[in-house]
């Protein structure tokens, strides 16, 4: 045995049982991350969220119980995974709380959407060629034999990828010179009406079916979401998602922008959220088997960060003043030189970005909802860690970012956790039987609470009066109401009564992340609206998108001020609009155009820096405002 393998050993992973090969010095975390076993980290491994326990269940670790761990919580083996370090052989359970749960994420979202084109007409078009094969009397060049076939099809002055001109030879042979040409056309952004650059693929055999394929892709934060679409015919086939693999590393962008500065940080970020693709891949070969020879485009849509990170390159400028990413428009990009496991002459689309934090997602959103050619104002909204705001119409467009927080995700909320199965996502409570009544998803025991359910319990706690304008619990309205080691808090469930042997507890804390969390998106809309001297009232429709809003009752959003109080007929929900965009952007290479039109119409707000702003922030940190006449109220 070598000295390298001296130095390794396995650290096993429960109920997963899963063992990966360590060196001593890893940590946990860093040696979950490696194996694709996703670990919760709200604070991307920095060690100040506390939500990545882990049970020691044999072995050792270097390890001590920090501020998150009392002694008698450390005795009985729980162990940050972002702190504890490999020293030899163990083996360590993950808890439910601890657990990234991906279950969420195996089914498409429920939202209706629009998937219609004027035209379908992708960025690669297949022609079929048929040649007379060379012979002492034509002994023209296989490639003048080519040009002169795609002439018949009004094609000229094509460039041609040197990989089919090498490939060229022996397929034609193999074919009798009877072919499919695959054409990419480069669609003109400034001139519509310009012929598009062209540019000869590949050659492939003909075949019965004629099918070609082009793979949408939204890269989130949170998760990644491709679509397989048959370009030939326009048939979407059904979306599917999974965890993006650098969850371990933060569960928001500065965390991701953070952890990419440090060492090969980077370089680890690009290769975990390509091998969530490749794995998204993987799936899709069971369902449409041998597609993957016949996949010839991708469009990606993410935000600027996530953008940034799938294409390997250094994102610290988006978080640093004056806030400049080193790329807004993308070129073609070669998905394969990015570690993507599809064909050498695929091409890459990425959506462009208008800042550093209104993305390429958020230029998806706006083609899916066509906001962009309607008459009435709306707002566009995306709710998460880190909120997108849009205001407008066919004529103008203003966009804004706002740091909500972890809030609505579950983060940053004492037993928070995201919508899996034991999340708290509903909550009633019996005013006359003082009972609380609580819905979670799966039916089964309450482990934790979701945004949707933290919405939720806040907004009728609210109601009832169990919880006043300031967030904080009113002294004997409720015998649920207790003091606890953080404080004031709320009891849900027992832990007699949860999954997790823990009490599952609402504290002041939780709301006053909520309320703050509301606050920043709801100040957003009241800086753009009136930034261009309109009020909420003059709203005529609010499109609501992302995996969160869902979920989200509406009525209780308007309750705790997270929505404005407009009529509910004028809200409607589009589900992964960033995966829409996409979706259109392969079957239409006019909706790729026209995503680059719609960037420019977008004037963006950085809000840290908008008079009025602090403001509106600040008058905003109460249930559900201190202007109660914005509420009805």
């Amino acid at each position: 045995m070598s000295n390298n393998e001296d130095k390794t050993f396995e650290i096993t992973f429960l109920p997963e049982e899963v063992s990966i090969k360590a060196e001593a010095g890893e940590t946990i975390m860093e040696i979950a991350s490696r194996g694709h076993i996703h670990i919760n980290a709200s604070c991307g491994g920095e060690g100040v969220c506390g939500r990545c326990q882990v049970e020691l269940r044999s072995g050792e670790a270097e390890a001590s119980p920090g501020l998150y761990l009392s002694e008698e919580e450390f005795k009985a083996g729980l162990r940050l995974a972002c702190r504890a370090k490999a020293t030899g052989p163990a083996t360590f359970f993950i808890p439910l709380e601890s657990r990234a749960d991906a279950t969420s994420f195996k089914k498409a979202a429920k939202a209706e959407e629009n998937l219609t084109v004027e035209q379908l007409e992708p960025m690669v078009l297949q022609y079929p060629l048929d040649m007379s094969p060379p012979d002492a009397a034509d002994n023209t060049p296989d490639l003048d034999r080519v040009t002169q076939a795609l002439a018949a099809h009004n094609l000229s002055d094509l460039d041609v990828e040197f990989s089919a001109m090498k490939a060229m030879p022996q397929i034609l042979r193999a074919e009798n010179f009877s072919v499919t040409a695959s054409v990419y056309f480069e669609p003109p952004l400034a001139e519509p009406d310009r012929i598009p650059y062209g540019r000869l693929m590949s050659f492939s055999p003909k075949s019965d079916d004629n099918a070609y394929y082009g793979l949408a892709v939204d890269v989130g934060t949170t998760s990644v979401w491709v679509r397989l679409v048959n370009l030939s015919t326009g048939e979407a086939l059904p979306a599917i998602g999974d965890l993006n693999g650098q969850i371990s590393h933060g569960e928001d962008v500065i965390s991701r922008i953070v952890f990419a500065g440090k060492g090969d940080g980077l370089q680890k970020l690009q290769s975990q959220v390509t091998a969530t693709i490749n794995g998204l891949l993987k799936r899709l070969d069971e369902t449409s088997p041998g597609f993957r020879d016949r996949l010839y485009l991708l469009t990606s849509a993410g935000n600027t960060t996530m953008s940034h990170l799938l294409a390997g390159i250094e994102p610290k400028n988006i978080r640093l003043s004056p806030y400049v990413p080193p790329v807004a428009v993308w070129p073609s990009v070669r998905p394969g030189l990015l570690g993507l496991d599809v064909p050498d002459h695929a091409v890459l689309k990425i959506f462009p970005s208008v800042s550093s934090y209104v993305g390429g997602d958020i230029v998806s959103g706006v083609l899916a909802n066509g906001m962009y050619q309607r008459p009435e104002l709306t707002l566009f909204i995306d709710v998460g860690t880190n909120g997108e705001i849009v205001i407008g119409n066919q004529d103008w467009m203003t966009c804004a970012a706002c740091s909500a927080g972890p809030a609505f995700e579950g983060g940053g909320v004492k037993c928070g956790m995201r919508a899996a199965p034991g999340a708290i996502d509903d909550f009633h409570y019996n005013t006359e039987q003082k009972v609380n009544h609580l819905g979670i998803i799966g039916r089964g025991k309450p482990l934790g609470i979701c945004g949707s359910g933290l919405i939720n319990i806040v907004a009728e706690l609210f109601r009832v009066g169990i919880v006043n304008k300031l967030g904080r619990f009113v002294e004997n309205s409720s015998p649920y109401i207790r003091q606890g080691e953080d404080g004031a808090e709320y009891l849900l469930a027992p832990a007699a009564e949860s999954a997790g042997d823990r009490d599952v507890v609402l504290t002041e804390i939780d709301i006053e992340n909520l309320i703050r969390a509301k606050g920043a998106m709801f100040s957003g809309y009241q800086t753009l609206v009136e930034a261009v001297g309109l009020t909420m009232s003059d709203l005529e429709r609010v499109i609501i998108a992302g995996g969160f809003g869902s979920s989200i009752n509406l009525e209780n959003a308007i309750t705790i001020g997270l929505l404005p109080n407009l009529p509910l007929e004028k809200f409607s929900y589009i589900g992964n609009s960033s995966l829409t965009g996409a979706t259109l952007a392969l079957m239409s290479r006019e909706m790729w155009r026209k995503a680059q039109y719609i960037r420019t119409m977008m004037t963006n707000f950085e809000l840290s820096e908008t008079p009025g702003y602090m403001d509106k922030y600040v008058a905003s940190q109460f249930i559900p405002h201190t202007d109660s006449s914005l509420f009805g109220l």
